[in-house]
């Protein structure tokens, strides 16, 4: 169908959620996701200091000794997950494990020098030597190929900040993937770096992100016309910021042969995105901290298109089968209303 009638989108929010987490399957790929405020999100540094755990520190899936199965299932799908850091480039992220307190130094001090930028603070824990930490950060900051305009735009019942587009040559940021009403829809916002890709889905089951993946999936690659005319597109200014304690899995017992002794004493994660009329700008950063003889440790400093209904937000590398960001907007939790 031709996106020749008018394109009504206004946004909800991120992929961030705090409640038991939900977990859903899309081309081999587990997204153990959170709630945030009722909106989902889901960031990949997790998987990636995960993967980093097991590769260079267990040389073995990581087993654990208990009979929870949430912590079981939560485990297996970390194990099992194709993401990995070639779904990244690599100047946009940092990876790394090791034992002792010397490892963790090493780790604040490589990742503020290769991300001054970087919002997260230091990891603060004091590590024995045979304790060991597992770490990875990534920031990934796009651009639209032109910016947008701001104005104020619904969502729902609401009047929140936004952006949309006031020109033509606004118009030619905004590709049309998919359009079979004003109601579903997906939309490509073109990028300065052609290796990125940022999508926005409205009209699918927030709460089956797979279902959106597969579809842009079966899209494939290629030129997609740009939305003219009359044809017209805004969407609501986004922020996010969330923190997450993996408490399904801290202070579980590994089985994994010599690490018998260890337990999960800290698995957490930060993600902040925000997306504007310039461009959208995600950092998530990942923590596991492994010590043996039991969890004696606490975390410490603790910072916890019209797009008008629900919509998700999807970013990866052009190359790259898998996202590294995924954000089901629902509500205007992540917006700023206007009185």
């Amino acid at each position: 169908m031709r996106a020749s009638k008018m394109i009504s989108m206004c946004l909800p929010v991120l992929l961030v959620l705090v409640f038991s987490p939900g977990m859903s399957r899309a081309d081999g790929m587990d997204y153990v996701g959170s709630r945030l405020q009722g909106n989902y999100v889901w960031g990949g540094a997790m998987i990636l200091a995960w993967h980093e755990m097991t590769d260079n520190i267990l040389h073995a899936k990581l087993k654990l000794k208990t009979d929870d199965k949430t912590a079981l299932e939560m485990a297996d799908k970390f194990n099992h997950s194709p993401f990995s850091k070639n779904d990244l480039d690599r100047k946009s992220y940092y990876v790394k494990s090791g034992f002792g307190q010397g490892a963790l130094d090493i780790i604040n001090k490589e990742s503020r020098l290769k991300f001054p930028g970087k919002s997260f603070g230091n990891i603060n824990a004091r590590l024995g030597p045979e304790d060991f930490i597992s770490y990875a950060y990534f920031l990934k900051q796009v651009e639209y190929l032109t910016q947008f305009k701001e104005k104020m735009v619904n969502f729902g019942k609401e009047i929140v900040q936004g952006f949309y587009a006031s020109d033509k040559s606004q118009q030619k940021n905004v590709e049309v993937l998919e359009y079979r009403d004003d109601d579903r829809f997906i939309i490509g916002l073109r990028l300065k770096d052609k290796g990125d890709e940022l999508m926005l889905a409205k009209g699918f089951d927030m709460g089956n992100p797979e279902a959106v993946l597969s579809r842009i999936a079966k899209l494939g690659r290629g030129s997609f016309p740009t939305i003219g005319g009359s044809d017209r597109f805004e969407m609501p200014k986004l922020h996010l910021q969330h923190r997450r304690d993996y408490k399904e899995l801290i202070n579980k017992p590994f089985s994994n042969h010599g690490f018998e002794n260890y337990v999960i004493a800290m698995m957490f994660e930060n993600i902040k995105f925000d997306m504007d009329q310039k461009g959208a700008r995600v950092e998530n950063e990942a923590v596991i901290v492994g010590m043996r003889g039991g969890a004696r440790l606490k975390p410490v400093n603790v910072r916890r298109f019209i797009l008008d209904k629900p919509f998700w937000v999807v970013m990866k590398r052009k190359d790259s089968r898998y996202p590294y960001f995924l954000l089901g907007v629902e509500n205007t939790a992540l917006m700023n209303k206007v009185d």
